[in-house]
């Protein structure tokens, strides 16, 4: 996993030296901006995904013992 992620911080380096060389030469730097921006949103859903049977059960615990407080205070 941390392989991974080094892997998508390698990538989003490079796309970020390629979006100031483009900046630089006033070429259209914003395909590079949207894969940067596409490259985030695939991180981060690809590591909910592979790692959500930890985030999500732990999540839904948390709702489940805070939901009794919450209905105290908003039944007050």
């Amino acid at each position: 996993m941390i392989r991974l992620l080094f892997l998508f911080l390698l990538i989003f380096f490079i796309l970020l030296i390629f979006n100031y060389n483009a900046k630089k030469r006033n070429k259209n730097s914003g395909i590079y901006k949207k894969l940067i921006i596409a490259l985030i949103i695939f991180a981060v859903i690809f590591l909910l995904a592979t790692s959500g049977r930890f985030i999500l059960p732990q999540i839904l615990q948390i709702l489940k013992i805070g939901a009794p407080f919450l209905t105290k205070f908003i039944g007050l």
